[in-house]
């Protein structure tokens, strides 16, 4: 139940997870539903759900219920609880990561950020480490042409990455060789600018590397780990302290929370930009056949990951379902995920046009 020394409780859940595999046009996008509702009264949300939409089948109930068949009146309900004034309204919120724009992110963080920071130079206080990320994902390609481009992010990706036997398979060498190929070929001036400040952080490279393979560190290149807890720390910035029940993940394992939980709550550098005064009263995992407040959340995740794949005009029967509920979804996307623009309400529209939402939603 809610209230009481965990304060609120927060239910989340993940759509679009596969694990460090970033940079693929099939699923560009990871979401994170999250609703400020206990068990008991996602017990009932769920069963008047079930009988308005018509789902007879045992068990949970899943996004996939809604979407099997792109069923209209399904759609419909799913939209209307999510809408303002439905039953989830002001209980719902979602988590977008652009995945390009997290790997464009991480390396101006891990490399950047911190050679600026020990140079005294706060790159978050003006929120300039973001501007470079989204400088890099808008004009990168652009600037190097594709391919150099998705060498970059896909060098970065291993470097920082799954580590093999305790051993790096992409050594800084080989990294810094492929910044230094990039900024050399680079046609744009801002993309030329930030490879050119990246090439000066080869210290801060090899520390990274070494830090890495302690036992210790949260997996840099795993959206999940920074995501979790900008999702607890939204809803307490809304509602006060909070707690965060996560649906069981192979990534975050118990030792993880328990790491995650020391370095926000101690004040670790890596979550030094992410509070605001509101410090977080718990973490905790929980299985979705346990609680019905994860089943919200598994509805909310898919819904927004549903139309993440219609805004970017992705052809897959998941797009299509994004296109009816993407009038109610976007509104729910909170302006402090990881994309790379300032502006969720674009997910309402298809990533080119300049005309009106979909309509029937």
């Amino acid at each position: 139940m809610d209230g009481g020394s965990d304060g609120r409780w927060i239910a989340a859940d993940e759509s679009g997870w596969d694990g460090e595999a970033l940079f693929q046009p099939t699923e560009p996008y990871l979401t994170i539903g999250s609703v400020a509702i206990d068990d008991g009264d996602a017990d009932t949300v769920l069963a008047l759900l079930r009988r308005d939409a018509g789902v007879e089948q045992a068990g949970e109930l899943k996004f996939n219920h809604f979407a099997r068949g792109r069923d209209r009146r399904r759609l419909e309900v799913l939209a209307g609880a999510l809408r303002p004034g439905g039953m989830l309204a002001g209980r719902a919120s979602i988590f977008m990561i652009d995945k390009r724009f997290f790997v464009a992110a991480k390396i101006i963080d891990l490399l950047l950020e911190e050679h600026a920071h020990k140079n005294g130079i706060d790159l978050h206080a003006d929120d300039q480490a973001r501007r470079y990320a989204q400088k890099l994902i808008e004009e990168g390609p652009r600037a190097l042409g594709a391919p150099m481009f998705d060498e970059v992010i896909r060098v970065f990706v291993r470097f920082a990455g799954i580590r093999n036997r305790g051993q790096a398979l992409v050594e800084v060498a080989e990294l810094f060789g492929v910044l230094d190929a990039a900024e050399r070929r680079s046609r744009r001036r801002a993309v030329t600018d930030i490879l050119s400040m990246l090439l000066r952080c080869r210290a801060q490279a090899d520390e990274l590397q070494k830090t890495m393979l302690e036992p210790d560190f949260l997996l840099a290149m795993e959206p999940l780990i920074p995501a979790m807890p900008a999702v607890l720390n939204e809803w307490s910035r809304q509602i006060g302290p909070a707690s965060l029940l996560m649906d069981a993940h192979k990534v975050l394992t118990d030792d993880r929370i328990d790491i995650l939980w020391k370095a926000m709550t101690a004040g670790h550098p890596d979550f030094r930009f992410l509070w605001t005064g509101v410090r977080p009263r718990g973490l905790a995992r929980g299985d979705s056949s346990d609680h019905p407040s994860i089943q919200l959340a598994d509805l909310v995740a898919g819904a927004g990951r549903a139309v993440a794949h219609f805004h970017d005009g992705l052809t897959t029967s998941t797009a299509e379902v994004g296109a009816a509920l993407a009038t109610s979804v976007a509104p729910l996307i909170t302006p402090h995920s990881l994309i790379a623009h300032d502006d969720p309400a674009r997910f309402s529209l298809l990533k080119e046009s300049r005309g009106h939402p979909p309509t029937g939603s």
